[in-house]
């Protein structure tokens, strides 16, 4: 009996990973594609694909348009609060030598390359690289 319940809860588990959170839903049901691409850019993980959002527009519901542009838009105010001089410099202490979703800020002003090599500097000088 014990096994037939983990077994259960184990499966409604991995049903449940895979399917789109009840927020998600909520947004795209609403057509709120801006605050979508603000929640995925907020941490830090690559945009979707249009061709994603129209696959999770259909399965919510089948005459929901997607606006891509708008989603962007999002995507876009969501990456300027993660992409933060804090963040960019916790990539330097992990000793990434790559920005990720982060990379546009290389280009914007010398600050977050100083807060990356205050950063990297820390990590080399820890890890034993830098002879400490």
């Amino acid at each position: 009996m014990i096994k037939l319940v983990v077994i259960g809860l184990l499966i409604g588990g991995l049903l449940q990973g895979c399917s789109m959170s009840n927020a998600r839903q909520s947004l795209i049901v609403n057509g709120d594609w801006y605050q979508l691409g603000v929640n995925k850019g907020r941490w830090g993980e690559k945009a979707a694909a249009e061709e994603r959002l129209l696959e999770d527009a259909k399965i919510v519901g089948e005459d929901i348009s997607v606006d891509y542009q708008t989603y962007l838009q999002g995507y876009q105010k969501g990456l300027e609060s993660y992409c933060t001089l804090e963040q960019v410099k916790q990539f330097g202490m992990e000793g990434k030598m790559e920005w990720g979703v982060c990379e546009f800020r290389r280009d914007e002003d010398g600050l977050y390359k100083i807060f990356w090599q205050q950063g990297f500097e820390r990590y080399v000088s820890f890890d034993g690289v830098g002879g400490h």
